[in-house]
């Protein structure tokens, strides 16, 4: 999954940004799903919370059954 951020005044869609990393990287590295949000949740010291980002997916794209498969 891709979380995007996108700057003031910049407009973007899922299949540009899909079509953007396939142009760009191998097909088995591009994202499956792209989200465009306002922010990234940050702990105190400013490092994005990935699992918070991971946690936040699940619930947007309904994937309970993922959510039991343990990563890093």
């Amino acid at each position: 999954m891709a979380c995007i951020i996108l700057q003031d005044g910049e407009t973007a869609t899922e299949k540009e940004i899909k079509d953007f990393c396939l142009e760009k990287m191998a097909k088995h590295k591009c994202p499956k799903y792209v989200d465009f949000v306002d922010g990234f949740p940050m702990n105190a010291a400013g490092k994005i919370l990935k699992y918070k980002m991971r946690e936040q997916a699940v619930e947007k794209l309904k994937l309970h059954n993922a959510d039991s498969i343990v990563t890093a």
